[in-house]
């Protein structure tokens, strides 16, 4: 048996479900030409670039089309084109494979970029972008930024400037962050990441080796859904709700599974926007504490709570199984890229060596100036729900009288909306909004094996007047959905 045979035969264990491939061919008819030759184009760069591999079975024509809301016709025409240039090839009932080359195939990993690429630039007025819930900088951080200490940076530009384990006074200022929450915290209980999503990603690598099981929410956050898939983990998912983790079935599943880590969002869910109350905290923290499976808790939307206790204890106090990420994102700004991980002294040791040999540390400037917004928090914490409280009631407003047949989710904290569909056409129904000038992001972005094809998450996190043109523009195009 020659190498290529021998290739595609390992190789061909591998699949990728449409939905995956959807969010992967992203915004993939803002070129020129006939819908088919605009599909094959950004097929075959998903492949030149290994974001999908050699010998990765492709789903069926009609479940693409179905799924790109376009006729199996474009589908075919579109896969005819690459394996006229032997990109793809197919056996009857064997289904359609990406042909196997000696080129080492690399991952894109998450494939959130696309909510921040491919027309989000300040000039692209053609689109409204329902799709990234993150929120606009306050202007406490330009202040701030104004009002930098010479001094201090003076004597930090006198040193190297690398700090794996981060600056000392922002992990001071993360430690009270939590004591004024109830949970006693120490500098070296902290470990400062480039954002949470680093911080993800360092614990799951310290607790799972490839191959390793990772519960998780069902739906979960996109993000640390794909840097764990980047990493070789299996998922295994538990529901999630209005109310957050269904806790009867996260102890079973602890049981049942043995997993190596277990990811929730006690605080602030995303995309459901649920908060989980003190009685499921405390029994989270039970299973946590009494199986020994340590538990992340990823706790970056913290202070976007909108309903209810604003400063609830974070579900660390229950004991050090549980670690807790966060961030300064949501409260002040996204574009500082500052994160944290909070967990036992001796795991942040060992986190900060790995780190090191990343990165050498996050941005010192960054770090100083978070270092001084975060004493600010409670104030960030008022600004935010002034504006959140205004926009959730607005959205939720013009959803009910725009789309009356949709079941949107009341967020307890947050941006966005979970919203849950008559039909299970959430995917084909993005990619029609898309054609119409609207992003979403349909429900199967946010779960482990790609379900949940009857939600969708809508943002509210810009303007409402345009949120409100995006939700007209959604009504009409579902309306043509219907009819079609």
């Amino acid at each position: 048996m020659d190498w290529e045979r021998a290739s595609a035969n390992s190789f061909r264990l591998a699949s990728i479900g449409s939905s995956r491939l959807v969010r992967l061919l992203g915004d993939w008819t803002r070129g020129e030409g006939p819908l088919h030759e605009q599909l094959a184009d950004r097929l075959r760069h998903l492949v030149s670039t290994g974001a999908v591999s050699s010998g990765t079975r492709l789903p069926s024509e009609r479940a693409l089309g179905l799924a790109l809301d376009v006729s199996r016709n474009t589908v075919t025409k579109a896969l005819d084109l690459l394996r006229g240039e032997g990109l793809l090839s197919s056996r009857q009932g064997d289904g359609t494979y990406v042909s196997v080359s000696r080129r080492q195939p690399s991952s894109l990993g998450d494939d959130r970029l696309h909510s921040f690429v491919h027309g989000s630039e300040p000039g692209d007025t053609d689109r409204i972008d329902l799709r990234s819930a993150a929120l606009p900088g306050l202007p406490m951080v330009a202040d701030e930024i104004n009002l930098l200490d010479g001094s201090r940076m003076r004597s930090l530009v006198a040193a190297h400037g690398y700090l794996p384990s981060g600056l000392p006074e922002l992990r001071e200022a993360i430690a009270e962050y939590y004591a004024s929450l109830g949970l006693p915290t120490e500098a070296e209980h902290i470990l400062v990441t480039s954002g949470a999503q680093q911080a993800l990603r360092l614990v799951a690598s310290a607790f799972a080796e490839r191959g390793g099981t990772v519960l998780v929410e069902e739906p979960s956050f996109r993000g640390a859904l794909e840097s764990f898939k980047a990493l070789g983990l299996r998922l295994v998912s538990v529901p999630s709700g209005p109310d957050g983790i269904d806790v009867d079935a996260f102890a079973s599943a602890v049981a049942t599974v043995r997993p190596a880590l277990v990811l929730v969002q006690s605080t602030v869910h995303n995309p459901t926007g649920s908060v989980l109350d003190g009685f499921r905290r405390s029994r989270v923290a039970a299973i946590s504490a009494r199986s020994g499976v340590p538990v992340v808790d990823d706790a970056t939307l913290a202070d976007t709570i909108i309903d209810g206790e604003r400063r609830p204890i974070p579900l660390a106090a229950g004991g050090d199984t549980i670690m807790t990420v966060g961030s300064v994102s949501k409260a002040f700004w996204g574009g500082l890229r500052v994160g944290w991980v909070r967990a036992h002294p001796d795991l942040i040791e060992h986190l900060a060596s790995v780190k090191g040999g990343e990165d050498l540390g996050t941005s010192v400037v960054a770090q100083l100036l978070a270092a001084q917004l975060l004493p600010q928090v409670e104030r960030a914490r008022d600004e935010r729900l002034a504006m959140l409280s205004v926009s959730r009631r607005l959205v939720l407003e013009d959803m009910a009288e725009l789309l009356p047949d949709w079941s949107p989710q009341v967020p307890t904290g947050g941006a966005s909306l979970w919203v849950r569909l008559p039909v299970a056409q959430a995917t084909a129904f993005a990619q029609r909004a898309e054609r119409r000038g609207v992003r979403i992001l349909p429900g199967p972005t946010f779960s482990s094996a790609d379900g949940l094809n009857d939600c969708l998450r809508v943002s509210y996190a810009g303007d409402p007047a345009v949120t409100r043109r995006g939700l007209e523009i959604l009504a009409e195009a579902w309306g043509a959905f219907h009819r079609d």
